[in-house]
């Protein structure tokens, strides 16, 4: 049983690894969402002042040097420099989630692997529990000795190990 107990602490170990990289992913991606977010409501209100000078500008004869036109200036200067920020802060995020997704994966797969695992190690122990079991019914010389040996609880005792081994052997191929 000592093979299975191994296996099992790799495959733990494995596990934990992973799970501090996409928590610390996963806390990286909340600072990033919330820049994304930042960078978007900047352009969007950039975009609304620049639209509103638009406005203003339109309706009277402003003259070229004047603090509406420049304002108006500013408005799309801004409004492009948080554009173009929250497009790049978006593309991190998806590299982020990119990694995330990536991981989860390979989680996935090892909780499997443990479960598949210490199934097998169960199926182990019972197969060895009834190996003990049919040595002391069936009067061997580790077990108990009866007087009149009783020829169908062998032949019974040999068809639920056989069942016991196709059950195991189905198990395998199943995957479970």
């Amino acid at each position: 049983m000592d093979n299975y107990e191994e296996f099992l602490r790799r495959l733990d170990a494995a596990a934990d690894s992973l799970k501090k990289r996409q928590d610390a992913l996963s806390a990286v991606r909340s600072v990033v969402t919330s820049a994304l977010d930042d960078n978007r409501h900047g352009h969007e209100e950039w975009a609304k002042r620049q639209a509103q000078v638009e406005v203003f500008l339109r309706g009277q004869g402003v003259p070229e040097r004047s603090p509406l036109r420049e304002l108006h200036a500013v408005a799309t200067n801004m409004e492009s420099v948080f554009r173009t920020r929250a497009e790049r802060v978006d593309g991190r995020l998806a590299a982020i989630q990119k990694r995330i997704n990536e991981i989860s994966k390979p989680l996935h797969e090892l909780q499997v692997s443990k479960e598949k695992l210490t199934t097998s190690r169960r199926v182990a122990e019972e197969r060895a529990k009834l190996g003990l079991a049919v040595q002391g019914v069936a009067g061997t010389a580790e077990g108990v000795v009866t007087a009149t040996p009783d020829s169908g609880l062998r032949d019974d005792l040999k068809t639920a190990r056989e069942a016991v081994r196709l059950a195991e052997a189905l198990l395998e191929v199943k995957g479970y």
